[in-house]
């Protein structure tokens, strides 16, 4: 066959092939362009294969057989285009964008192309070149929805989210019903803090389109962000039926259930997430939930995996380090968390949990540093300043202190969310104050706790009392309480303790757990177990013995696993919450007339509302004065108190007191080498030699209470009296002076003197309270008389009568629940 012949039967078959592929015979159309061609290589007929291949997708034949025409006509507009349409398709969009410029350098006004260009730069991450590729191929084409929503992709890359919107609206003024740019505008909504728009528009979206799982996924975002919990649950689980094997809906959807406290189905849905999408980051959100249910095993394996997978993955190591230090491992915690900022060091979350960490490590310093730079990263930040204050107070460092807690009480008045109750009771605020910081603290513990049901107990006509607490073992409230929980009549009471601290193993947790007829250990249940478990056992009065306390479990409380609740001995002040129904005290630490100042009923005990132990051992040997660092001859002021309660102020008396009595030394404790180094200057700074402070380290408590023996007389603080101390002090045959505040915090030791039968020992003010102890000291007689009828009080006074004390409490109870009992309870 001659050239020209061949040249004709090719084109023969390139009409051929071109007239089956408009008939749809795909395979057929397909074998006449391999045909044509094999007899004559001819740019249109590639460029036609081309085509048909492209419209089946085929993107790597296609760019062959494209490439090929383009050798064939190196000026092809059509090549290039095609070549530049078959790389971009298959991700290679820096190897798309020169075919594109050719085809806009010889056809300039083709809107398309300009808009395939953008998309390449957009992909390249040059989104600046793509603003401009979208805006020239507006120019040829401004009504394209499409390309109206590619500019606002750019825009919002750009950071020029206003600009973004616009665009999105210009998308859909020319389509209003263009699903992306609906979505997209709904998510700047709920990004720029316009959660009911996003709502809007996620409805908008689902009534176009039921089956779009976007739609309702907008939905739920926006519900999640405007506290709709039950709706945001509803929503994202559309989302997840129309698309389960979607990772992105169903981790909506475990986050919209976790905010709705439903965990253990939070727990199932993000371990869903991981199925399906194993190096998902939603494995740090499964282990923030299992640490919401105690699973601290289970979080910790969760984490390692995640971060094996994401090593560089900050928050990972965030909340590695948040559950190393729930799991009482300080050490290991501030470990991650040192990665963790030093991966992310302007999230002021993460010094926070560092400050949280060094704290529970007993690291102040480090502690301090880190909270200063949440200051500055956040300085509205409330929880960070009032962190701030509480661990300078604990290091004794006052340089900036009164600024600080000025601006502390200054924003607490102001209405601010997230300030402690707890760190208000050391500093110069009245009953008011600390009533409004509980309030709000109550309702932000409390926010969506659902009530547990209260099944019918059958009981044997005792009435049931549970305290709570963490501090089940060698801690303060532990010395207090031991004696009475065995003194309770089992025969009128049955006495659950329900201990969420840690088991150390000590005697004292020992004795603690055979004084009650059931001691139940909740510390690795999360607080909806908790309750249910404190629910199922029938109690009908909850003492809660931790307030606002470190390791409160305050959302137990929440819940109401108990029909009445009290607040009793760990926490000074109202709980300002709806559920709690009951303050214990006595009438010096609420007088009369202050009931305004409680959101509880306050109840008072005849005598002191504090118990004691009458069994507390003191060591028979006294240490010398030697061996504690005191001088041989002198007079000796102590103040056992922790560091944070004394104040520029208190140390001001005490150190004219040391001026004024020649050869005298003030004895206190410090746990924390930065104290006796701020206190030692402090004193230089008020004409004290240093050596003048002599610091006691922590001993096991019959060694502590025996030390007292070497003391002269115990200096208070205030407005934070001893509380414990001052019991110990005066279990010791050590008297306590103190000055009567004029919160619940600052009576404590007023209403301990009163009822060991010594209340010249409580001054009204600074000034009478400083007279008061240089009296003492110069009269010695005086002195010792003190000290006798202290000794005497050890067998007659109700301070010490842990039968007495027993028998009031009881009594209490039973008019608490005679007036607080559900309807028809006949006990």
């Amino acid at each position: 066959m001659g050239l020209s012949e061949t040249a004709e039967r090719a084109a023969a078959l390139h009409r051929q092939a071109v007239a089956a592929q408009r008939e749809g015979r795909v395979h057929e159309a397909m074998a006449l362009f391999q045909q044509a061609l094999a007899l004559h290589k001819d740019a249109e007929v590639y460029l036609d294969f081309g085509s048909l291949l492209a419209g089946l997708s085929q993107w790597g034949p296609a760019g062959a057989v494209y490439a090929a025409a383009l050798k064939l006509a190196p000026d092809s507009p059509d090549a290039h285009y095609g070549v530049a349409l078959s790389l971009h398709a298959q991700g290679r969009p820096a190897e798309a964008e020169p075919h594109y410029r050719a085809v806009l350098a010889a056809c300039p006004g083709v809107g398309a192309v300009w808009n395939n260009l953008g998309v390449a730069l957009q992909e390249q991450g040059r989104p600046g070149a793509a603003e401009a590729a979208y805006r020239e191929a507006l120019r040829h084409q401004p009504e394209d929805a499409g390309t109206w929503k590619n500019l606002a992709v750019a825009l919002d890359a750009l950071g020029r989210t206003a600009e973004a919107e616009s665009a999105y609206r210009a998308a859909l003024a020319r389509n209003p019903e263009h699903a992306v740019s609906l979505n997209n505008l709904g998510g700047l909504a709920l990004a720029a803090g316009r959660p009911d728009e996003a709502w809007r528009i996620g409805g908008r979206m689902a009534a176009l389109n039921p089956a779009d799982r976007n739609g309702w996924m907008l939905l739920g975002n926006a519900a999640h962000a405007t506290g709709r919990r039950g709706e945001a649950v509803r929503a994202s689980a559309v989302a997840v039926r129309l698309a389960p094997d979607d990772p992105a809906p169903r981790h909506n959807h475990a986050n919209a259930l976790a905010a709705a406290g439903r965990r253990e189905e939070a727990v199932a849905e993000y371990r869903t997430v991981i199925r399906l999408q194993p190096d998902s980051l939603a494995a740090v959100d499964l282990a923030v939930e299992l640490c919401g249910l105690h699973d601290t095993a289970g979080a910790l394996a969760v984490l390692r995996g995640a971060i094996g997978r994401h090593p560089e993955h900050g928050a990972a190591w965030r909340v590695l380090g948040q559950t190393l230090t729930g799991a009482l491992r300080p050490e290991a915690a501030l470990d991650a968390l040192r990665r963790a900022v030093a991966l992310d060091p302007g999230d002021p979350a993460g010094w926070e949990d560092l400050a949280a960490a060094a704290t529970l490590a007993d690291r102040v310093a480090p502690s301090i540093d880190a909270l200063r730079r949440v200051r500055r990263l956040s300085p509205a930040y409330n929880p960070a300043l009032a962190q701030l204050v509480q661990q300078q107070r604990h290091a004794c460092d006052w340089r900036d202190l009164p600024a600080l807690e000025r601006d502390l009480i200054g924003r607490m008045r102001a209405g601010a969310l997230g300030v402690p109750p707890f760190g208000l009771l050391a500093v110069d605020t009245t009953p008011a104050d600390q009533q409004a910081a509980a309030e709000r603290w109550a309702r932000q513990k409390a926010h969506g706790v659902p009530a547990v049901a209260r099944p019918t107990v059958s009981g044997d006509g005792r009435l049931r009392i549970g305290y709570l607490s963490a501090d089940f073992h060698e801690h303060a409230t532990a010395y207090l309480m031991a004696e009475l929980l065995e003194r309770h009549d089992r025969r009128r009471f049955a006495v659950t303790a329900y201990s969420t601290g840690i088991d150390d193993g000590s005697p004292m947790r020992r004795r603690l757990t055979a004084a009650v007829e059931r001691f139940v250990d909740l510390r690795d249940r999360s607080d909806r177990d908790a309750a249910q478990a404190i629910a199922a056992d029938g109690i009908d009065i909850l003492v809660d013995l931790k307030g606002y306390t470190a390791f409160a479990r305050t959302a137990i409380l929440a819940a109401r696993p108990a029909p009445v609740q009290v607040n009793w001995l760990g926490y000074p002040g109202t709980m300002g919450a709806d559920f709690i129904d009951v303050i214990l005290a006595d009438a010096v630490t609420i007088p009369p007339g202050e009931e305004g100042f409680y959101s509880e009923a306050v109840v008072r005990l005849p005598h002191c509302y504090q118990p004691n132990d009458r069994h507390r051992a003191i060591a028979e040997r006294t240490p010398s004065r030697a061996d504690c660092g005191l001088p041989e001859d002198g007079f000796v002021f102590c103040c056992f108190n922790s560091p944070y309660k004394l104040t520029p102020a208190v140390f001001d008396v005490w150190a004219r007191l040391l001026r004024t009595v020649p050869g005298s030394v003030l004895w206190l404790y410090a746990g924390n080498p930065l104290v006796a180094g701020n206190l030692r200057r402090e004193a230089a700074a008020r004409g004290v030699a240093p050596e003048r402070l002599v610091f006691a380290p922590p001993r096991p408590l019959a060694e502590h209470l025996a030390r007292h023996r070497l003391a002269d007389l115990f200096l208070d603080t205030l407005p934070y009296n001893a509380h414990t101390t001052a019991s110990d002090a005066l279990w010791s045959g050590l008297p306590v002076v103190t000055c009567r505040g004029g919160t619940f915090a600052g009576r404590v030791a007023a209403s301990l003197l009163d009822t060991v039968g010594l209340p010249e020992l409580v001054t009204d003010s600074p000034a009478v309270y400083e007279a008061l102890a240089l009296d003492l000291a110069r009269d010695l007689a005086r002195l010792a008389g003190l000290k006798a009828r202290l000794a005497a009080a050890r067998t007659a006074s109700p301070l010490f009568d842990g039968d007495r004390f027993a028998r009031d409490l009881e009594d209490a109870y039973r008019a608490i629940w005679q007036r607080f009992a559900p309807a028809g309870d006949p006990r």
